[in-house]
């Protein structure tokens, strides 16, 4: 700033000193301005990455969620189907065997016909025809039947389109294994509107799209255009993605020709895959926006702080101007003094409420999230009562011990689930059970239904360290502690006390170690193939552990797994 310093300067005229100082001010800013602007956008462009990365993920977890609801749709009609194998074993009358399959029928609504078929391909007799009608068996399944009745396993098909049931189907296929060494195949074909069901009940946003893909790649169920692209082959990218992983995300364009982001997960019980997809520009367009947004505002600033800049330098000029002429005036004894300049005071203005604003709204979003999370396992613990209620009912009503045995069963493994929504409803953490205190519960309840009517009852031994888990984790572990023990509690102790032992421990390796353990008679030669050891196999597999069997002075059960793989699930 030329201010006169010396006896007898001149001070620099009022148009000078603002050009001077604005020179010096806009210097000063127009650095850190910039560098705000390129901030802003990284910054958003961070944020919009960071965003994205959390809607895969969260995309691949539904996908994943929808993997695990088309297992248990599965599981429900499989064993289901085993348990009416179990009776067609026992009954040689082919007539009244007809009859039995067609009761079963006619309580699952998404099942097309159930046939009976031999090993060499032939129909004993299908719901699909009265009773006696001469039908010849195609030889689409005859692979899976051999395959059923050599692995003792059940199996499910690909997409199928039958002679009997035109639309496309699927089927699921259980061994019947007689006691003359003989062995059939009962198939429930089961109609694709069950998949849409499945589909429909999970939703999403409009444009959103979400299919299940059979092994051969050919689309089994489609929330949009079902009646177009069911039965046809996936987009080429799809199943190049499906065969490299059984879940991940991937990108390509859908059947109608529309850019789509991807996730997909593959069944473990049918080998399916689940794909949930969303338009590639509902990610893109944000970007786009935030983007041009933040060079408006970034422009906008600039501009604002250059007027600022500006009316600053006319204050400062004016305010020097002023000293100057106080300076020139004190030069002058006697002089009168003007009056006294305004100080200029400079505001620094760096707020960031569209951060905080941001921040806040995204804490609101995870409150809201959590809450709704609770009152989602409180409503589904709800449901899975009152379905409890009606199962107790049926089997009250129901004079034929074996389907009450059944009815039992099934209402523990639901008891399993209640408690596990009824922990997550009461978790400390969303989504989290403690693992422990669940299985405790669980043996505790299964144990004093049991062993009311058991001579000398049932004791029960628990040692279970703290040790919190997801909901994909504790399911399956409680679904195979309610078998382990309501077998042992059944079949164990015939006619003397028996003891029934627990222990969940937290290794030092980042291992969990789970031991089912009891003091009966050992598992019979007979039970060594049953669906309830089968079950406990595929649910083990879900939470990465091998089942180890022990048969001595009573039978044991052990599955380790890792902290770090359950901790991921949670």
């Amino acid at each position: 700033m030329d201010v006169a310093t010396v006896p007898g300067a001149r001070p620099a005229s009022p148009v000078a000193a603002r050009r001077n100082i604005a020179s010096a001010l806009l210097s000063m800013m127009g650095p850190p301005l910039a560098a705000m602007a390129l901030v802003t956008v990284g910054l958003i462009a961070w944020n919009f990455s960071h965003q994205r990365g959390f809607a895969e993920a969260e995309m691949v977890r539904t996908a994943r969620a929808l993997s695990v609801a088309l297992d248990r749709q599965l599981l429900v009609t499989t064993s289901a189907l085993e348990s009416l194998a179990v009776a067609l074993a026992d009954d040689r009358d082919p007539e009244h065997a007809y009859r039995m399959v067609q009761d079963v029928k006619a309580r699952h609504p998404y099942w097309s016909h159930v046939t009976l078929r031999t090993v060499a391909g032939d129909v004993l007799f299908t719901t699909a025809v009265p009773f006696g009608t001469s039908m010849q068996g195609g030889n689409s399944m005859d692979a899976l039947v051999e395959k059923a009745v050599a692995t003792g396993r059940p199996q499910i098909s690909n997409l199928l389109y039958g002679p009997i049931a035109q639309p496309p189907v699927a089927a699921v296929l259980v061994p019947v294994s007689r006691k003359d060494g003989s062995a059939d195949a009962l198939v429930a074909v089961v109609t694709t509107a069950k998949w849409q069901e499945l589909l429909r009940e999970e939703g999403g946003a409009e444009g959103w799209v979400a299919g299940i893909i059979d092994r051969n790649g050919i689309v089994v169920a489609r929330t949009r255009g079902a009646e177009r692209f069911v039965g046809k082959p996936a987009p080429g990218w799809v199943l190049d993605a499906i065969g490299k992983s059984p879940d991940g995300w991937a990108e390509g364009p859908a059947l109608e020709g529309e850019a789509l982001s991807l996730a997909f997960s593959r069944s473990a019980v049918s080998g399916w895959s689940l794909a949930f997809a969303a338009p590639a520009s509902l990610f893109e367009q944000p970007m786009r926006r935030s983007l041009w947004l933040a060079a408006a505002v970034s422009g906008a600033t600039i501009l604002a702080a250059l007027v600022f800049v500006l009316a600053y330098a006319r204050r400062l000029s004016r305010s020097m101007a002023g000293l100057a002429r106080t300076v020139d005036v004190l030069r002058r004894p006697g002089g009168a003094l003007p009056p006294t300049p305004v100080s200029a005071s400079a505001e620094l203005a760096s707020v960031y409420e569209s951060m905080r604003d941001a921040s806040l709204y995204l804490l609101r979003v995870e409150q809201e999230r959590a809450t709704a999370m609770r009152e989602l396992q409180h409503r589904v613990k709800n449901d899975l009562q009152a379905i409890m209620g009606l199962i107790a009912m049926e089997r009250f009503q129901s004079p034929c011990a074996g389907s009450c045995a059944v009815l039992d069963e099934l209402e523990g493994r639901i008891e399993a689930l209640r408690l596990v929504h009824s922990r997550l409803y009461d978790a400390r953490r969303v989504g989290t059970v403690e693992l422990g205190g669940y299985l405790q519960e669980l043996c505790g309840n299964a144990v004093a239904l049991y062993g009311r009517s058991h001579p000398g009852g049932i004791t029960l031994a628990v040692h279970a360290d703290d040790v919190e888990v997801g909901h994909d984790v504790a399911v399956p572990l409680g679904l195979i502690v309610n078998e382990f023990v309501t077998n042992s509690a059944k079949h164990a102790f015939p006619q003397r006390p028996g003891r029934i032992m627990l222990d969940l421990t937290l290794m030092e390796t980042g291992h969990v170690r789970l031991l089912l353990a009891d003091d009966g008679i050992g598992l019979p030669v007979e039970r060594a193939r049953s669906s309830g050891l089968q079950l406990i196999g595929l649910l083990a597999q879900q939470v990465g552990a091998e089942p180890e069997w022990a048969v001595g002075a009573g039978t044991s059960l052990q599955l380790s797994f890792l902290v770090a793989a359950v901790a991921e699930a949670a």
